[in-house]
């Protein structure tokens, strides 16, 4: 902040004014403000502390089982996981419906029936409502 005071209120070439460092009128807003040492002092909260010295599995929370358990969007068992964040999200898209549809043929078709070009139509379809929604 001094060194851009010291500017002259100038950051790069434009007339620059601080939000809310300049006085404490910030319309409801707290605003902290702790020095250069404070900020460079070690953490001493117990919490803190005690979050520091457990190892990442201790930490983990296991809420994405796409990747903490199966290898990607597809379950053991062969069908999709839609707990995984690659595909999650594309169910409830607008094109969640060309989506559903799309994953259900390709899922239900062999590998042979695929090579061949099953699921060609609904595939396009589903790419077809990407171009036109911009999801």
């Amino acid at each position: 902040m001094d060194r851009l005071r010291s500017l002259g209120g100038v950051l790069f070439g434009i007339p620059w004014k601080s939000r809310g460092m300049e006085d404490d009128t910030n319309k409801g807003d707290l605003v902290h403000r702790i020095t250069r040492e404070e900020y460079e002092e070690p953490i001493r909260d117990a919490y803190v502390e005690s979050l520091a010295r457990m190892s990442y599995a201790e930490l983990d929370d296991k809420y994405n089982p796409g990747i903490q358990f199966f290898s990607g969007p597809t379950l053991p068992d062969g069908s999709v996981n839609f707990e995984c964040h690659c595909v999650g999200h594309l169910v409830a898209s607008p094109c969640g419906h060309e989506f559903r549809e799309a994953i259900k043929c390709q899922k239900s078709a062999g590998e042979a029936a695929l090579e061949e070009g099953a699921c060609a139509t609904e595939f396009m379809n589903f790419m077809n409502c990407v171009m036109r929604t911009g999801c």
